[in-house]
């Protein structure tokens, strides 16, 4: 890869770009669960306005010549702000022209990673935002199978559909001895998730190490899609700047983007033992 992305001195910025964006979302581990907005590209501003439309009722029995009542359908608004992502690393020359390790592959997967990394803290920042309606607290007991079946119970007669249930690495064996897991290998097709671990109550389990426990608690989210939009200004920008006087290259590599929940019926969290 990096003879591909070296040009003489000079960084080949063009095919970095197309690289980091074609890896970008499998780094991303909670992309999945968003629903994918373009409608910012290529627009002015830094703000979007999302509406949130409430329910008008179920229909009334309308008797012979009864007239059908009308109602205002209504809205709030809500203003979601792009944020800007970016690192940096600096090379030198004799580092990238020297051929021992990779270490212009190393920096395009790093800052990959980096920014993958900083939109995943997003999605969780704006789960933590879920509200008491749609918590499941059991701080006497750690992540189980039937936890889990309790949390799911705040779905209602929506809970048929796919779900994502985000936790930590250490949660992972309490799901794992439970009799209704699943491994990655026998669920197949069904995963919402690609790379889940498993299965658990048809939720697709995603583990990552950005759940952690605080006050001997942890907070997990089971996920539907549509709980989420991942708002995308434009695609990832990667710029290259020379230093000629100590031979150095800094890549920098930024993205726009916004996170919201659009549905927050769609999503819960789960408060438990750690």
């Amino acid at each position: 890869m990096a003879q591909m992305m070296k040009n003489a001195n000079v960084v080949n910025t063009e095919v970095m770009i197309d690289w980091l964006n074609e890896h970008l979302e499998k780094e991303m581990k909670f992309s999945s669960l968003c629903r994918v907005d373009t409608t910012l590209t290529g627009r002015a501003g830094d703000t979007v306005s999302v509406p949130k439309y409430s329910y008008i009722g179920d229909a009334g029995e309308i008797g012979e010549g009864g007239a059908i009542p009308v109602v205002q359908l209504s809205a709030e608004t809500e203003e979601v702000t792009v944020k800007k992502a970016g690192n940096g690393v600096k090379l030198t020359d004799e580092a990238i022209l020297s051929g021992y390790g990779d270490p212009l592959g190393e920096a395009a997967a790093q800052l990959t990673l980096s920014i993958a990394g900083k939109v995943d803290a997003d999605v969780l920042g704006v789960l933590k935002t879920i509200g008491g309606e749609m918590t499941h607290t059991d701080e006497a007991n750690t992540i189980s199978a039937d936890l889990v079946a309790d949390a799911l119970v705040l779905f209602g007669e929506s809970d048929s559909e796919g779900k994502a249930l985000i936790v930590a690495p250490a949660q992972l064996a309490s799901l794992r001895k439970s009799e209704g897991w699943l491994k990655a290998t026998d669920v197949g097709a069904e995963q919402l998730v690609s790379g889940a671990a498993g299965m658990i109550h048809g939720c697709s389990v995603i583990v990552s190490e950005k759940i952690k426990a605080s006050g001997g608690k942890y907070e997990n989210y089971i996920v539907m899609p549509g709980a989420l939009t991942l708002f995308l200004k434009k695609d990832t920008e990667v710029e290259t700047d020379r230093d000629i006087v100590h031979k150095t290259t800094v890549v920098t590599a930024d993205k726009y983007y916004a996170v919201y929940l659009s549905n927050a019926e769609k999503a819960v969290k789960v408060i438990c033992k750690a």
